[in-house]
């Protein structure tokens, strides 16, 4: 299996961050989304690459501008421009 690349791994501790501040689960954001649950869980370890309208929903229902979110997942990143 291949290793899940930096990005998606700060993207998807950005969505969790933001889900469990939010005080939401991984099955709710998943139905306001039009989501499976198990995709959400996916995105938050980095395995699964949402497309660019899957990421602008996910920053919608959270509640969270997508440039915001954005930036979120960089302070992921160690080196990286922010």
């Amino acid at each position: 299996m291949a290793e899940a690349s930096p990005i998606s791994v700060a993207f998807g501790k950005a969505i969790r961050q933001e889900r469990r501040k939010k005080g939401i689960t991984q099955e709710e954001l998943a139905e306001k989304c039009g989501l499976d649950r198990t995709y959400i869980s996916q995105i938050e370890r980095g395995l699964k690459n949402p497309t660019l309208p899957v990421a602008w929903e996910l920053a919608i229902n959270l509640e969270i501008n997508f440039v915001t979110l954005m930036a979120a997942a960089l302070q992921h990143i160690p080196g990286a421009s922010h």
